[in-house]
Formats: structure tokens, sequence, C-alpha cells
């Protein structure tokens, strides 16, 4: 993670041998991470995955280090892979593993559908709100497990070393959390 702040910030200072290695770090993670997202096509996956290249770089003096560098890719082409799919006629399926990258870019998704509309905001309060509410309702051994690896974005075997399960145990904890999620959000997407 230092070396990726260093070269972050060499990146924004104009260096761009600095965002090559960057992207070669992180792409292939993005890249799996994607391909899912992107329908299991690959040729969609790595042209979702060359465009939000292009964004990351023009948008990198936006980057705040709020999350790591590979979550932050990983939104941008997050959201242009939903573009993509979008323009294919294609839905998001709520099938897909509900993290908080695709949390947020469900949010967005129906933000960016009523985006001039007055409801947004009202709409993107009251999902953000039950999207913390459903967590928040999750049993205590489910929570933890989700928060760690979706929200905090570490690794099963980081989570499993915090919490001291197995990544067996953490893997079949996440699932249900996700699952457990899901049911709570489906009822209120399927309202909408």
């Amino acid at each position: 993670m230092t070396d990726d702040l260093h070269l972050i910030e060499a990146a924004k200072q104009g260096d761009e041998r600095a965002f090559d290695r960057l992207w070669a770090r992180h792409r292939d993670k993005v890249f799996k991470s994607l391909l899912r997202a992107c329908g299991g096509n690959p040729e969609t996956t790595h042209d979702v995955l060359q465009d939000a290249l292009l964004n990351a770089f023009k948008a990198l003096h936006q980057f705040r280090g709020d999350a790591n560098f590979a979550t932050w890719l990983y939104t941008i082409a997050r959201r242009l892979c939903i573009r993509a799919r979008r323009e294919l006629d294609r839905f998001y399926s709520l099938d897909d593993p509900l993290n908080s990258e695709e949390g947020k870019a469900i949010l967005r998704q129906l933000i960016d559908q009523y985006s001039q509309d007055p409801q947004a905001l009202a709409i993107e309060n009251d999902l953000r709100e039950r999207v913390q509410r459903a967590v928040a309702e999750l049993p205590d051994s489910l929570r933890p497990v989700l928060q760690l690896r979706d929200m905090e974005g570490l690794s099963t075997e980081e989570t499993a070393k915090k919490l001291g399960l197995t990544q067996a145990a953490v893997k079949a904890r996440l699932h249900r959390a996700r699952e457990l999620l899901r049911q709570k959000l489906e009822v209120y997407l399927r309202d909408e």
C-alpha cells in the first residue's frame, strides 16, 4: 500500500511510468473481479478495463486515498461495466455478490437513472439507510466478516487472521451474510 501511495503521488505529478506501474500491479486483480460483473465475457471485460484505465488516468488527481487504488480502479471499471451492460439491454442481477463496490454501483445506477430528478437524493438516502440497516441486522457471527471483506477490502486470509477463523469459515460466513443482505435488498428493489 505504501508503494502505491508513492506511485500515486508520482503519477499525480505527471510521471506516466508510475501510473503504468500502478496499472500493471492491479489490472489482473481488477480484471478477475470485474469478469463476472461484465457477464463473464472476457472481451467486454477487457474493453471496460481499458476504458477504466483512461478514466482513472484522467481522474487520478481526484483520488483522495480513502480506499486503496485497486478498489478505486474497480469502482470506476464497475460503473463502466454497468453502463456497457445497460447498453446491451441487460439488467444488473442481484445474483452477483453484493459487496461494497457493487452496493455502491447499485446506488450510483439508481442515482444515474434519476440524476436530474429531485427524487434522486431521497432515493439515494433511503437506499443507503436500508443497506446500513440490513448490514446492522446481520447476526453478530456474520456482520464482522462482511464488514472486513466487503467494506474494508481485506482478503479472505487477512479476515480469517483478524477474526481468528479458518479461511473456509470466512468464506462460508461471507456467503451467508451476502445472501441475507441480498434477500433484504431484493424485497426493497422489487417494490420500487
